[in-house]
């Protein structure tokens, strides 16, 4: 049975003091909870209400915002580096300044990649390489006469006879910044290998538009370059290219695929079964060529590429830019999208059948430049804890002293504020170098006593219960530790034993959580699940003749 989550996430504004920070607002659902894993990294997220904005977003496994960082230019490509470190691309107002930051576990810049020399640094794609050096997509302006080539403004006007042209160059730092290896495409392609549909400007030409880069298994480079829709493979030693598959010098050739190649494509990786996968932008052809994620098999001797996987988002839908594909351990893929040209999905994680476990979407034209998922984080991120306390007949969530501004997901501002209503709470506060960290979730529904629905939360309220409660588990759904708490209030029954019983769907018995004499009080019990499998399971309450079963949901 499919399990579906529905996640509204609304944006808020901080207050001026810190930046009018804007939490996105999105949506996310779930198809299957079970399927979701570890954490995403996302950048350029767009939205054209209230204004524009660029933010590092890391999510949790469901989607929610656990840290997040705005700037006021695009800081492409954030993720996770083999080493631990966080990287991102770093614009400047000059292309000489441009570079990439290498931050630490609290988003302070450590280090940077800069290409050396005059080149400027291309701010779509950096790799941290097993000698500790640095793959890097740079680029240098070039002059050219294209006055024989038709290529421009989408009529077939010649170039101009003093062409500005940006010509991708691909080098390896080493960790002074120094190149040991130079690669030039004005080298090794003609300029007639770029496919006309995306020039526009006969002054200045985005000539070969690389996007991505991977080191192949047997240490040589893979290379996209999205206007002439090709995936180039150089050799690390010699620079010789080895092979090109798409576009208009295509080598190979293509099986099981309706568009026998790809437009536009982005994100070039070789996956552990020894296949490639890209992301295919598609482009506004006739029909149109629709938006893909594909995995090829490429045999290299014989030069065929048989597609054995994709996923399309739609037939009639292309992205215009941006985008990506991640193979992941347990073989679902996550999808970035791009710019999409209708339909609103920012990023897909779906199983090899085509389920979709999870798709984070917005109205707001969000659009991210590319989406990474890592199972777990190589440091901790220290949430906020929650305060929950009974004052005078009403309840209070507090935040940690120390910080110098809260924002909590009611648009309040102060350290404390009051539980009127049933919701979900959480706050931020800022978060090592001018980012935000947001607590756990507070799912409230029983606004009679919201604090024994918090975990880890210490509860304040010491008043003797008046009635037997057996309360809802916290979380539920749980993975794989809940909170259980029961009240047993003043009576006559002292002496008598009370159960807290654990069982199944079948009735089965998995575990006494507690067995003791009835003592008037309020009670809190972990239940730890780590060795059962994902379900439904009950827990009941007997003490005396009061008796009451609630039903939780494990999820893995």
């Amino acid at each position: 049975m499919i399990k579906r989550i529905f996640i509204f996430i609304a944006f808020v504004l901080l207050p001026v003091a810190v930046n009018a920070q804007v939490i996105p607002q999105y949506s996310v659902v779930i198809n299957d909870p079970d399927a979701t894993t570890g954490y995403y990294f996302i950048h350029g997220l767009k939205q054209n209400t209230p204004t524009e904005n660029f933010n590092s977003m890391i999510l949790d496994r469901f989607g929610q915002i656990v840290f997040i960082k705005k700037y006021t230019r695009a800081q492409n490509d954030f993720k996770l580096q083999p080493d631990g470190t966080i990287s991102h691309a770093a614009p400047t107002g000059s292309n000489a300044g441009a570079r990439y930051h290498i931050l630490d576990s609290m988003f302070n810049v450590i280090d940077s990649v800069k290409c050396p020399g005059g080149i400027f640094t291309d701010l779509h794609d950096v790799q941290l390489l097993p000698n500790g050096n640095y793959l890097v997509l740079a680029y240098e302006l070039i002059t050219m006469d294209l006055s024989s080539y038709n290529y421009f403004n989408g009529n077939g006007s010649p170039g101009s006879s003093a062409a500005t042209v940006l010509s991708v160059i691909v080098q390896e730092l080493d960790d002074n910044n120094n190149a040991v290896f130079t690669w030039k495409a004005s080298e090794h392609f003609d300029f007639s290998d770029v496919t006309e549909e995306w020039l526009f400007s006969p002054t200045l030409v985005d000539w070969t538009h690389s996007n991505a880069l991977d080191r192949d298994t047997d240490g040589n480079i893979l290379l996209s370059s999205r206007h002439f829709n090709e995936i180039t493979k150089i050799n690390r030693q010699t620079g010789a290219i080895m092979w090109r598959l798409g576009g208009k010098r295509n080598q190979f050739t293509f099986s099981s695929d309706p568009y026998s190649g790809f437009w536009g494509q982005h994100d070039i990786r070789r996956i552990s079964n020894g296949n490639i996968t890209l992301f295919d932008n598609g482009y506004n052809l006739n029909p149109i060529h629709p938006a893909r994620a594909l995995e090829y098999q490429l045999n290299e001797t014989n030069l065929t590429a048989n597609l054995v996987w994709s996923y399309t988002y739609g037939n009639n839908i292309y992205s215009r830019f941006t985008g990506g594909m991640q193979r992941l351990a347990n073989g679902n893929t996550v999808i970035d999208w791009g710019k999409l040209s209708g339909g609103n999905s920012t990023f897909s994680v779906v199983k090899p059948n085509g389920n979709i476990v999870m798709e984070v979407s917005s109205s707001d034209s969000m659009t991210s430049y590319r989406t990474f998922n890592y199972p777990e984080l190589p440091f901790t991120l220290q949430r906020p804890p929650l305060n929950c306390s009974v004052s005078g007949g009403k309840h209070f969530l507090e935040a940690p002293e120390g910080h110098s501004s809260y924002l909590w997901s009611t648009g309040e501002i102060t350290r404390t504020i009051e539980i009127t209503s049933a919701d979900t709470f959480y706050v931020y506060v800022p978060y090592g170098a001018g980012g935000y960290i947001s607590s756990e979730r507070i799912v409230i529904t029983d606004i009679k006593d919201p604090c024994s629905q918090v975990i880890g939360i210490v509860h304040s309220n010491t008043e003797i219960p008046e009635n037997f409660r057996l309360y809802q588990n916290y979380p539920n759904p749980f993975n794989p530790v809940t909170k259980i708490k029961f009240e047993l209030p003043e009576g006559n029954i002292s002496g008598k034993n009370v159960q807290l019983v654990i069982f199944d769907v079948t009735g089965r018995e998995i575990k006494i959580l507690y067995n003791g004499e009835y003592i008037t009080g309020s009670y809190e019990m972990d239940f730890d699940a780590s060795d059962l499998p994902s379900g439904v399971y009950y827990y009941r309450l007997t003490a005396g003749s009061y008796s009451d079963v609630k039903k939780m949901v494990l999820l893995k």
